[in-house]
């Protein structure tokens, strides 16, 4: 199923800065996985218990991609979408862009990214992941006002990587085997129909982010959205990044705030769980 999103913006262009290159923090803690009802989740602490750190990998049920977080202590802090890059041991950096935001009931800031499959590849056999914020002029999402410099770089040291990767992976086959997936070329060998729904309705030229929109940015965002049997979306994840951060963010925020799915048939005739995909393209003109 594909959604088309049109909307008008104004064009801006960004300054890269530089960064000083840091010491590798190193864990912590030990790697915790929790294999969760409808996502598998791997975090470890770089930080101390009551200052903590953590660095987050999360993997979705259908997909090559992995979603990188860093979850600090911290307060509200409105959207940002920031402009980096990411660097594996002393391969070649690739330029990324990271959502960075704050919430204040949780105490937590956290960044998130997302890595296409031959980035995770690169990551496999990784001992040390950089971090890097090269963006002279941040924008605050929704508005067109600078927040002023925002650089550094993060690293950390990471071990056991293609065990936990396998791990990850073990965790993502039990969730495909509890949301059957479905697609709309091949159907689904465990479902009569497939989850359905009309996102071209629940889409407006509104819900585009106002940074994406106000630097000209646009992309094509798929994803995997896991139905329930009542037609709940239970989680949403990107699994092939449009390269914008703030695009692939509020897909699935608009998706898992308002899509209303009917949901899945099993071969016994009732409703039943389901992993389908989707993808939306944001576009201006």
């Amino acid at each position: 199923m594909h959604t088309r999103l049109l909307a008008l913006a104004a064009l801006v262009s960004s300054t890269a800065a530089t960064a000083a290159p840091e010491a590798a923090l190193q864990p912590t803690g030990k790697w915790v996985v929790n294999f969760a009802d409808a996502q598998c989740i791997a975090t470890r602490n770089y930080g101390t218990e009551t200052d903590p750190l953590y660095l987050m990998l999360k993997a979705p049920a259908v997909g090559d991609t992995i979603q990188l977080g860093f979850i600090r202590k911290g307060g509200k802090l409105d959207a940002n979408q920031l402009e980096g890059e990411i660097v594996f041991d002393d391969a070649p950096p690739f330029r990324t862009s990271f959502l960075e935001f704050g919430v204040k009931s949780m105490g937590q800031r956290a960044r998130f990214v997302t890595l296409a499959a031959k980035d995770v590849a690169s990551m496999r056999q990784a001992k040390t992941i950089r971090v890097r914020v090269r963006e002279k002029g941040i924008e605050r999402l929704g508005t067109r006002f600078g927040l002023g410099q925002a650089t550094g770089e993060d690293a950390f040291a990471v071990t056991s990587m293609p065990a936990l990767l396998s791990t990850l992976g073990t965790c993502t086959a039990d969730l495909r085997r509890i949301w059957k997936v479905w697609t709309e070329e091949k159907g689904g060998s465990e479902l009569k129909e497939g989850p359905s729904a009309n996102l071209a309705q629940l889409f407006s030229p509104d819900d585009y982010p106002g940074i994406a929109a106000l630097r000209g940015q646009s992309g094509r965002v798929s994803l995997v959205v896991l139905v329930d049997e009542q037609g709940k979306v239970a989680d949403c994840t990107v699994i092939e990044p449009s390269g914008v951060a703030s695009l692939d963010a509020q897909s699935c925020a608009v998706i898992k705030q308002g899509a209303k799915y009917k949901p899945a048939i099993g071969l016994d005739g009732k409703p039943a769980k389901s992993a389908a995909f989707q993808s939306i393209i944001w576009k201006m003109f």
